[in-house]
């Protein structure tokens, strides 16, 4: 197929994949400078439509402990209908920071870094995103033909100090660089496509094609991970205790928690999310209040997660999440969360059975890296009884400044008052783990259960930095 045929077909496909969006494709692209491999996106610029192009071309982050390896990337996730190139990637992080000589990464990390990248990878495969990575090839024998008439330092002198440009000239010219990048990219390009860059031509030529092979590519189907079974309903959301506490007992002893709970949070070594589910009219907005009294505005986010913008719907579930937990040490606090998508989005038949059950592990997955990279993730469900949260209802309604709380959506929710319990129920069962448990609390009695929820935080906490310290 010459260039002017291969042309039509890729726009014809292109604006197909735009108009329809029923997908979206990331092409990841590795492979060594001297490849030529950005000669490939050129060309194929030329080919395509270049408006409707997206190329994220960045130098290598350095991998931390503490942040998911592919979270410098999350924003320029591709949306249906887009096509996205990441020239620089969470593999070309990877392999910057091994080639480093850090011993941490390479010997004992190097695998637990690939296995997140593979879920990561596996999310967004499952949710409508075609990933291709295509690994750029070429003999030493062309490297050195190559590296004659060029000076690497000066060619790449843009990328940080931390990376390339630490590898003298010499590296190339005794193959060292070069069979280190070898020797690493054998451990995961497995599943890559390997395109051979000795020939120019070629190279763009089977490049192009693949990108046209996988435009014409029908979105994935789904299959279901799990072998559902409805969870029994727990007493906890049916018979609520109503704990009673003076006025004055509740005044001293929040007070006191509040100021241990703020130096807890703001002293912790790990960051911290907190997440607040529950019925309408459950006290969670109260219940933060309580938590943030004596911190600063800078140490903390509250995020209020309501239904999802139309642009967001364009993308994973997750992803409307993802740029929402910050490394800074920042406390974050969620008002609903990513668990609305096994809550309000099953029970209003928003998505199908088959992506609320797949949701239980992905959201499983997702805590267990954020765990994994320095982070306490203590999850609350406000418990209270239907006849509570009904005069809750009628206290809005006749409260000036706590009316507007007050929707039509409220009532209609509240017809549907069994079919949350049993998803709460099922949530309980397939998302409470060792790393992150479900803690439910009575909330009939608000006194009580702010008081239990700040002595929730604070043990967390204090128990995550004791084993943190006994790790040293």
């Amino acid at each position: 197929m010459n260039y002017q045929d291969l042309s039509i077909k890729l726009i014809q496909e292109q604006y197909k994949l735009k108009n329809s969006k029923s997908k979206s494709i990331l092409v990841i692209i590795g492979g060594i400078e001297l490849t030529r491999k950005n000669q490939s996106i050129k060309k194929l610029s030329e080919l395509m439509d270049p408006r409707y192009l997206k190329i994220k071309a960045e130098t290598p982050n350095r991998v931390k402990e503490n942040k998911l390896i592919w979270q410098p990337y999350i924003n320029d996730i591709p949306k249906n209908g887009q096509i996205m190139f990441f020239y620089g990637n969470w593999y070309t992080d990877l392999l910057a920071s091994t080639i480093l000589n850090d011993e941490e990464i390479q010997n004992n990390t190097f695998n637990e870094h690939l296995k997140r990248i593979y879920e990561f990878e596996s999310y967004l495969k499952n949710n409508n995103v075609d990933i291709i990575k295509v690994w750029f090839e070429v003999s030493w024998s062309k490297v050195k033909i190559r590296t004659k008439n060029i000076d690497i330092i000066d060619k790449i002198q843009r990328v940080p100090r931390f990376t390339w440009d630490d590898f003298p000239q010499k590296k190339w010219k005794t193959k060292t660089l070069y069979n280190q990048i070898k020797t690493l990219r054998n451990r995961f390009t497995h599943d890559w496509v390997i395109i051979n860059s000795e020939n120019n031509i070629e190279r763009n030529t089977q490049f192009s094609q693949l990108i046209l092979k996988h435009l014409k590519l029908p979105p994935v189907q789904i299959k279901n991970k799990l072998k559902y079974q409805a969870a029994p309903i727990p007493s906890s959301l049916t018979q609520i205790k109503k704990s009673e506490i003076s006025h004055i007992e509740y005044k001293k002893t929040i007070k006191q928690l509040e100021r241990k709970v703020a130096d807890v949070l703001r002293y912790s070594s790990h960051n911290v999310v907190l997440v607040f589910e529950g019925m309408d009219a459950a006290g969670k907005g109260s219940s933060i209040k309580r938590i943030i009294k004596f911190l600063g505005l800078h140490e903390y986010n509250i995020h209020s997660i309501s239904a999802p913008e139309n642009f967001e719907r364009l993308r994973p579930y997750l992803w409307r999440f993802w740029n929402k937990h910050s490394t800074n040490g920042a406390l974050n606090i969620f008002d609903r969360s990513w668990y609305g998508r096994v809550l309000v989005e099953r029970v209003e038949d928003l998505i199908n059975p088959i992506e609320w059950q797949n949701a239980y592990e992905e959201i499983n997955q997702y805590e267990k890296q954020l765990s994994d990279t320095n982070t306490i993730v203590i999850k609350f469900w406000l418990a209270i009884s239907k006849d509570e949260q009904l005069r809750r209802f009628y206290m809005r309604k006749n409260t000036p400044q706590k009316n507007f709380k007050l929707t039509e959506d409220d009532w209609r929710n509240r017809e549907k008052w069994d079919a949350y319990l049993q998803a709460a129920s099922d949530m309980f069962k397939y998302t409470s783990t060792d790393i992150s448990p479900w803690y439910i609390i009575a909330n009939d009695s608000k006194y009580a259960a702010r008081i239990e929820i700040l002595q929730t935080i604070l043990h967390s906490v204090q128990n995550k930095n004791l084993g943190h310290l006994e790790n040293l």
